[in-house]
């Protein structure tokens, strides 16, 4: 351990940490025999906050000789870990990031079971955990997913009537004791939201798995930040499971700037690309999957639009840790190219993000993993770098690493850990490069 690391431990009763905890997400639709199976399993292995109670900041820890404190790493360096305890407590699911324009201090938007942490991560070193937003009427549900359109947070729960909350994120600014906030809007026109997405470019908000739209895709325009204008419903598919949706600038050049969505249907078994510029009129240009396709769960593509990178989340239990890629460069004849295993254990994918050469992606047990893409045309993926948040298994199982988010500066990577709590790190040598 580098000298001058602080650990502190947590000091909280047994029946204290007994009321905050809650078992970690599932990414299956709930109301699925696979999503009640799931939240079974995660119930089964749930490992509450206590065991990891430890907060380390003060400063960084070098990986050296494929170990960083207690923690398998390749690659990768520690910079903090704040736990659960010490975020506001409750199970935790999805995150995201927001950079306030007017300083550029940088947040981790962190999604808990009963609410929302604010953490300022502008020091990724000596991260500030800044308030808490708590769920609309008190709901708690181990799915919660948030994401950001301007200066605002969305946040939705699935399994339960929760709705969209609306935050102001202005309200961060200058910040030194944490703060317990209340919603700038509570929008009830639908019921649950599995997964959220914003188009940036265009102010549209996607919403996956809502009752609402039959567990479809429901669209919203929230151009005015603090109002939600239901524009359409894709409800073709059994269900939606998670859209990535962008104004296109890939090698197509017949769908220059159209809408384009990249959404994953789960027990569909489909990856699907649509064309939603014309809200009343969606066009499915390509529906394919894979063999043995299982549960088609999330993608994102490559930083030059010509491959997806797509995860199976019941596929990868069968042994080894599948990725899927399917050739985009034609969205109208998307085709699957092949799968890269490797030798990265038994693990399951989970969500992955593209940031040049570098797929960052979420593995359950196997932590954070980081592979290469440069030989992706021909399905080959070489693991660079990886986190291993949960040193004890890489066994296929639903426990620990649900989310990464590689989006922020220098190179910091947010990695969660189902109840456990936020590591922050840095990837170095191979896995470094962008």
């Amino acid at each position: 351990m580098l000298r001058g690391v602080r650990r502190t431990t947590v000091a909280i009763t047994t029946l204290a940490l007994l009321a905050l905890a809650s078992p970690p997400t599932s990414a299956h639709d709930p109301d699925s025999p696979e999503g009640r199976a799931e939240r079974a399993e995660l119930l089964r292995q749930y490992e509450p906050t206590w065991r990891n109670g430890e907060r380390i900041t003060g400063a960084p820890m070098t990986c050296v000789n494929g170990m960083v404190d207690r923690y398998p790493c390749k690659n990768v360096d520690l910079l903090s870990f704040l736990p659960q305890s010490a975020l506001g407590g409750g199970g935790s699911s999805s995150m995201w990031y927001w950079t306030d324009p007017r300083d550029s201090n940088e947040y981790i938007l962190y999604c808990r079971s009963n609410g929302v942490s604010f953490v300022n991560v502008t020091d990724p070193v000596n991260p500030k955990y800044v308030g808490n937003l708590p769920s609309a009427r008190g709901l708690n549900s181990t799915w919660c997913d948030i994401r950001t359109y301007r200066n605002y947070a969305y946040i939705g729960k699935d399994a339960v009537a929760h709705g969209i909350q609306v935050f102001d994120l202005n309200k961060l600014k200058g910040l030194t004791t944490p703060q317990t906030f209340t919603a700038d809007a509570h929008f009830t026109g639908l019921t649950n939201s599995h997964t959220l997405w914003i188009n940036q470019s265009s102010g549209f908000l996607y919403v996956s798995g809502a009752n609402t739209c039959r567990k479809g895709l429901t669209i919203y325009d929230i151009k005015s930040p603090l109002s939600l204008r239901h524009v359409a419903c894709y409800d073709r598919e059994v269900y939606s499971h998670e859209s990535i949706v962008m104004n296109y600038n890939g090698p197509d050049s017949r769908f220059a700037g159209r809408e384009i969505a990249f959404n994953y249907t789960g027990q569909g078994r489909k990856f699907q690309i649509l064309d939603v510029t014309d809200k009343n009129n969606i066009r499915v240009l390509s529906s394919v999957t894979h063999p043995g396709a299982r549960f088609i769960h999330q993608g994102f593509p490559t930083s030059d639009l010509k491959h997806i990178i797509v995860n199976d989340e019941l596929i990868s239990t069968a042994g080894g840790s599948p990725d899927f890629v399917y050739n985009i460069e034609k969205l109208d004849a998307a085709r699957f190219v092949g799968k890269d295993v490797g030798d990265r254990g038994e693990f399951i994918n989970h969500n992955g993000y593209t940031v040049g050469r570098l797929h960052y992606q979420a593995a359950y047990r196997g932590g954070l993993r980081i592979l290469d893409t440069r030989s992706v045309a021909s399905a080959k993926l070489p693991e660079v770098g990886y986190f291993d948040t949960d040193p004890n298994t890489n066994e296929a199982s639903f426990g620990a690493s649900w989310m990464v988010t590689p989006f922020l500066r220098n190179g910091v990577v947010a990695v969660q850990s189902m109840g456990v709590g936020l590591y922050l790190v840095r990837p170095t040598g191979a896995a470094a490069s962008r």
